[in-house]
């Protein structure tokens, strides 16, 4: 069975146990290109196929592709308001985050630990073999407190790294 296109004469209307294929081939196959829901509605239309649910199946053929969820954009976060942080005076609020794992370099470091000054944007940085909370302390007790005093607030991102065990 054939419809009546605008700017293709005739689409061949396609069974619902063939949209899959078609929408896979489409997406994935040689001159797939792993493109959006719409894009790739619009692709089966010119290449002359119908159905009527044409765009909603797109769209959920995309989110089903495990390429595209795994190399695609992630900017679905809502927009949030950004809080200005200031501090009274320097070395008194202190950011820390625990970054890695990197590859593992000389002494067996495959971590770093970074500090930064909110006031000044002073860093201090360090590179660790292993995540402890032993290794956390001795860091801010050598480079923060015996430097530049007890400081007033430090901020972490409460992630697992930051808790004692």
């Amino acid at each position: 069975m054939y419809r009546r296109g605008f700017s293709i004469p005739l689409l061949k209307c396609v069974e619902e146990s063939e949209v899959s294929e078609i929408l896979s081939e489409i997406h994935e196959g040689i001159n797939g290109q792993h493109i959006g829901g719409r894009s790739l509605a619009r692709k089966a239309l010119r290449a002359g196929f119908y159905w009527s649910t044409m765009q909603a199946d797109a769209k959920e053929h995309v989110q089903k592709c495990d390429k595209c969820q795994q190399h695609g954009d992630m900017h679905l976060a809502p927009p949030s308001e950004l809080k200005m942080l200031s501090s009274p005076w320097p070395f008194s609020w202190w950011g820390m985050d625990l970054l890695g794992p990197f590859p593992t370099a000389a002494g067996q470091n495959k971590y770093l630990i970074v500090a930064v000054d909110y006031f000044t944007k002073w860093i201090e940085a360090e590179p660790l073999a292993n995540i402890t909370a032993f290794n956390v302390l001795r860091f801010f007790k050598r480079n923060i407190l015996a430097r530049f005093g007890i400081p007033q607030v430090v901020i972490t991102d409460k992630g697992f790294n930051s808790q004692t065990r």
